[in-house]
């Protein structure tokens, strides 16, 4: 009688080592398989069903686990690879960029963009408004000639954002089709600039000269939402086409003010280069352009990469 307890006993503590020698694949469906591991490899796992030792091979991709728990009770946890910063140690994750139509509406921003981690980056623009074409706004006539009047416009932008990028959700083996800086975006922006231009002051006692154009300060701000897609190619180069609105805050007015010896125009108070604003008064602003730049940061060495 005793031999059967004893021999009773064994077989549930055998029964419960068994149980418990089993690996564990956590899904990311919620499904969990209890599997005998065969073999890890760089994309996929290799198991076993536990309960059928000796059936085929399965195979499961490392993208769609959420972590595997061992016999031995060690866990590893599978993130997304996309979001895996390793996976662009060898990516450069800096760049320099222009706005390649901004020259020739009056000013020239350049913007400097850092990755953070994958999927987040942070981006600050300078822009210099007057460093462009210059821009006619009208012209009179001076007894002989037609002299032209330029808006002779000086000052400077700043704005900041933080980028928050789609990375692809796919990927083939042995090929990533991303860089750590590509995808499209949607980046919260603040601006603020300041600058002064010529503006038409129509004087009833003397028209047609010169004089009828004075310098005004505008003041401007304002707090967009962009959305975007940003292109690396090789590594190297940079493509990022934006545009956004938002809320934009300035000193100008939208309508004419006619003091009963001069008229002043506002025709150009909506336009602050980095920001179009869509009145004369503060309300809705809107900004855009086309950016082409480079990569920069050094890569890594294949010393470096070796260690």
């Amino acid at each position: 009688m005793k031999k059967l307890i004893y021999l009773s006993f064994l077989f549930l503590f055998i029964g419960i080592i068994q149980s418990k020698a089993q690996d564990k694949i956590y899904k990311k469906g919620g499904e969990v398989i209890e599997a005998k591991i065969v073999e890890i490899g760089v994309d996929e796992i290799k198991y076993k069903l536990f309960n059928v030792a000796d059936g085929p091979i399965y195979t499961i991709e490392k993208d769609r686990i959420i972590k595997v728990v061992y016999e031995n009770g060690r866990i590893e946890t599978y993130a997304s690879a996309f979001n895996d910063a390793e996976l662009y140690t060898d990516q450069r994750n800096q760049a320099l960029k222009l706005n390649f139509l901004s020259p020739i509406l009056g000013f020239t921003a350049i913007s400097y963009e850092k990755s953070v981690k994958p999927g987040r980056s942070y981006e600050l623009t300078l822009g210099i408004i007057g460093l462009g074409k210059r821009q006619e706004i009208d012209s009179y006539y001076n007894g002989s000639s037609s002299t032209p009047v330029y808006r002779q416009q000086a000052g400077a932008y700043i704005s900041g954002g933080y980028k928050f990028i789609k990375l692809p959700d796919f990927t083939s083996r042995g090929s990533k089709f991303t860089h750590i800086m590509q995808g499209s975006y949607i980046k919260p922006e603040l601006m603020f600039g300041l600058f002064s231009a010529n503006r038409y002051y129509y004087s009833y006692n003397n028209s047609g000269s010169s004089s009828n154009y004075k310098k005004k300060t505008t003041v401007f701000g304002g707090a967009i939402i962009n959305v975007g897609h940003q292109w690396v190619f090789s590594d190297v180069f940079v493509l990022d086409i934006y545009g956004g609105a938002g809320y934009d805050i300035n000193n100008e007015k939208s309508i004419l003010t006619d003091t009963g010896t001069e008229s002043i125009s506002y025709e150009y108070s909506g336009y602050h280069y980095g920001l179009l604003a869509t009145s004369g008064g503060t309300g809705i602003g809107l900004t855009g352009g086309i950016r082409i730049g480079i990569m920069l940061g050094k890569k890594p060495t294949e010393s470096s990469e070796n260690r």
